[in-house]
């Protein structure tokens, strides 16, 4: 039984990377999750423009927030791109002093 159970999660595991490999599993994995109820935003970083991030939006009585790859809604603070970058992308960048 427990055989069993370890053969069932390999074979998810290897399913799973070949439904995401490719052009198209990349897009999808950077993209995010397909959520129609809040547009998505999607913002690149300061210091290598080619690497980019997309967050979902959405208003709230405080004030617009960005949700984060992990899920956690937080407020925009000067715009939610701004927020979305420096908390993901940007975020050690920005602290690390021996960085050029």
């Amino acid at each position: 039984m427990k055989r069993a159970r370890v053969v069932a999660g390999v074979m998810c595991a290897i399913a799973v990377v070949t439904l995401l490999s490719g052009k198209a599993g990349a897009e999808r994995l950077r993209r995010g999750p397909a959520d129609p109820a809040n547009p998505h935003i999607t913002a690149a970083s300061q210091y290598d423009p080619a690497n980019t991030i997309s967050g979902a939006v959405r208003r709230e009585p405080q004030g617009d927030e960005v949700r984060l790859p992990g899920g956690t809604w937080v407020p925009c603070g000067f715009n939610c791109y701004f927020t979305l970058r420096n908390a993901t992308l940007d975020f050690w960048r920005r602290y690390d002093v021996f960085a050029q």
